[in-house]
């Protein structure tokens, strides 16, 4: 099932690290990720499955927390329905509101595109520090979608499921129905929440602010999207940024549009290197060591005409919002430049003078570290929100003030949570 020999040496070696850090093995091994047909009609937002206390011994959680796994109904971008993963995260001590326990959607940045992708089988649920735990430990109950094609691998007729990566309302679906299947599960949960997602998670908290000007759901509070992802071709995208989106999304195009072949904007020899992701399992490192160094992208491949459509349908900005929405992006950001946030939150203002937007911009901070730089930001506008304090109409424009110089800081991720194999590597 899983060809390594087919895979470079350090691809090999990328997948190795990151197969240490699933919690059960492989997705397509759990009997979890699994549905059978008696879930193939239920309408979008239904449970499946609940389970409802997992094995925390697994996973690399701070103390104090608990973990539960859902399976839920969700639809795909073109309107089918589609059973997709979950994890829900527990504080000792929860928040609470007149109706029950404080509810935050979080919405994962890029963890890869196949189905062992699925931060909620990640020992430290992918993000760890950088969001979910410091969610659950200010009190929230984090309820954090996997996406579709993530996690569950196959529907209830046993094709199997695509990840149609960056496909903004596709997740938002996800993003949504989520709170609504644990809601279901869990009826202590309030039926109030709020959204926060980073990179592409951040793409699709605000294609779910868009999503409820047209599709109102009950209880929603409003959406905080960091360095997001707005659009997927732009002149001011890095180059790397650039040829990397064209990999991640062509298997989700044949998803969204029948006549479309990976082929058409892949090389070769990158049309071999999505063949190897899918069967190996392997995540965001082997993604980048597979593409690392080559031009995954044929010349031209922006000028595709699905990539032009899918282009106009997923990119977020410009649209109609409902409720309030934070967005924060650091200037320094070398994956998704500022200026592509900027554009997105002027246009969304010039258009809907009315729409309630905060843009927080972040003095010499990068992708990752604008989760962290900005946190306690964020955690105060999500406690404002559940507090009932109201969000002025219009957009509001500020910057964070730093206390030392900019070359004083840790600049990027340099480390990586895993769980103590010996007694002596505990306290």
């Amino acid at each position: 099932m899983f060809p390594d020999l087919a895979l470079p040496e350090l691809s090999r070696a990328c997948l190795t690290f990151e197969r240490y850090q699933w919690a059960t093995g492989s997705v397509l091994e759990d009997a979890f990720y699994s549905v059978d047909m008696n879930s193939a009609s239920v309408p979008p937002g239904t449970l499946i499955k609940a389970e409802r206390h997992t094995n925390t011994s697994l996973y690399s959680l701070p103390p104090g927390t608990a973990l539960s796994r859902i399976v839920y109904q969700s639809k795909t971008f073109r309107g089918s329905l589609v059973p997709v993963s979950a994890y829900i995260l527990w504080p000792a001590s929860p928040r609470s509101s007149a109706d029950g326990f404080q509810v935050v959607a979080f919405s994962h940045g890029t963890s890869g595109i196949a189905p062992d992708a699925a931060p909620s089988h990640i020992k430290n649920l992918w993000q760890h520090y950088l969001a979910p735990f410091n969610l659950a430990l200010q009190g929230y109950v984090v309820v954090a979608t996997d996406y579709a094609g993530l996690g569950v691998s196959k529907n209830a007729h046993g094709k199997p499921i695509l990840h149609e990566y960056a496909a903004a309302p596709s997740h938002a679906n996800d993003v949504i129905y989520s709170v609504q299947a644990a809601q279901s599960a869990f009826p202590e949960l309030s039926k109030t929440f709020v959204v926060l997602g980073h990179s592409q998670g951040g793409g699709a908290v605000w294609a779910a602010a868009q999503r409820q000007a047209v599709e109102p759901v009950a209880g929603y509070l409003g959406a905080i999207a960091i360095a997001p992802v707005t659009t997927i071709i732009d002149k001011k995208m890095p180059p790397l940024t650039l040829s990397s989106f064209g990999f991640l999304i062509a298997q989700g195009m044949e998803n969204i549009f029948p006549d479309f072949n990976r082929a058409d904007i892949l090389t070769d020899e990158a049309v071999v290197s999505l063949g190897l992701i899918q069967q190996t399992g392997g995540c965001s490192a082997t993604v980048v060591s597979l593409i690392h160094g080559t031009k995954p992208t044929k010349p031209n491949w922006t000028e595709n005409s699905f990539v032009q459509k899918f282009q106009e349908l997923v990119k977020v900005g410009g649209k109609e919002i409902a409720g309030p929405l934070l967005v924060i992006h650091g200037d320094n950001d070398f994956i998704i430049h500022m200026d592509l946030t900027t554009s997105a939150v002027e246009a969304t203002a010039q258009k809907f003078p009315a729409a309630q937007i905060e843009y927080l911009r972040l003095p010499g901070v990068s992708h990752n570290p604008a989760l962290t730089s900005s946190q306690w930001l964020w955690m105060d506008w999500i406690a404002k929100r559940f507090a009932g304090v109201p969000q002025e109409p219009g957009l509001k424009v500020s910057e964070s003030k730093i206390a030392m110089p900019a070359t004083a800081y840790q600049r990027e991720l340099n480390s990586w949570l895993a769980p103590a194999m010996i007694f002596y590597e505990t306290p």
